[in-house]
């Protein structure tokens, strides 16, 4: 078993920023991740990142190609559970166990489920909740986007560059987006938004061809080729409920320092409970969080 001063899980911004932090400042430090990026790399168009114009994966792949010129290890595995043992924790994956005087969780979140007849039986057959990957397959063809936050709003207008015509079908009176985002939609003569509707379920047998919508009380069929499930996240944390850390709706509680409410631990990035999910506020807390882990150790 490999020890070490500091394990932090997930290789999103947050992640990779405190990595960065952390063997700067002297510690023998392990990231354990799946991937590289997270959620991040997803991103299609990077507009308010300061000083830099390109997709997520892009700027992704610039942290890992500075990082990994440090003495950092990256271990792209799973994490099962975290242990903690005495005065050490223990990281395990499927392969081999980690053993750390200090813990940072950045593992994000991932996409939240509609949980509606139709969702499970066609994904990955027109089901989708990720346009950058997915969004080539429906090229001149009719899709849905559900969903009312910013990254609805830019799936849709990603798709509108390449799609027939694009539905994005909100629950609320309004989009939950930047207005800039907005106002792009509404000239989109490909994009129709409509409004306080409810998704009911997903028509089609061996692949999606429409959407049942309750549209303000009258049930009616969308008739489209694929639908983008955009209706937000839910947090990464369930290998580490063993640890009894303090969570609000699932999501870790930290403080100003990124502690969270078990010694040793700490928490970054979107997977805490601070309500602006933004690549730049998870860079800042995985900062924080590897400082408030050194002075800790050093203590």
């Amino acid at each position: 078993m490999k020890r070490y001063d500091l394990v932090i899980i997930g290789g999103g911004p947050a992640g990779m920023t405190a990595g960065l932090y952390a063997v700067r400042s002297g510690l023998k430090t392990a990231i354990v991740s799946k991937d590289i990026g997270g959620t991040a790399s997803s991103i299609l168009d990077l507009e308010n990142w300061p000083g830099f114009k390109g997709n997520g994966a892009e700027l992704m792949k610039q942290f890992y190609e500075q990082l990994k010129s440090y003495d950092i290890d990256f271990v792209m595995k799973n994490v099962k559970r975290i242990k903690k043992e005495k005065e050490k924790f223990v990281v395990e994956t499927e392969e081999l166990k980690l053993a750390s005087s200090a813990i940072i969780l950045a593992t994000g979140t991932e996409r939240r489920k509609l949980k509606i007849p139709g969702e499970e039986k066609l994904r990955g057959k027109g089901v989708s909740y990720c346009v950058t990957c997915d969004a080539f397959f429906f090229k001149g063809k009719i899709v849905g986007v559900i969903g009312g936050s910013d990254c609805a709003a830019t799936s849709a207008l990603a798709l509108a560059e390449l799609v027939k015509k694009v539905y994005v079908i909100h629950r609320g009176n309004k989009l939950k987006c930047e207005e800039i985002s907005l106002k792009k939609l509404e000239k989109k003569k490909n994009v129709e938004i409509i409004y306080n509707a409810i998704t009911k379920e997903i028509k089609g047998e061996k692949k999606v061809e429409g959407l049942i919508v309750d549209d303000e009380g009258k049930v009616r069929e969308v008739k489209m080729d694929g639908v983008f499930i955009e209706i937000g996240s839910v947090p990464i944390m369930e290998f580490a409920k063993s640890l009894g850390l303090k969570l609000d709706e699932n999501y870790i509680i930290v403080d100003e320092e990124m502690k969270t409410s078990c010694l040793g631990v700490f928490a970054a990035g979107d997977v805490t409970h601070h309500k602006l999910k933004q690549v730049v506020v998870a860079s800042g807390q995985g900062a924080i969080a590897a400082k408030s882990a050194y002075e800790y150790l050093r203590k």
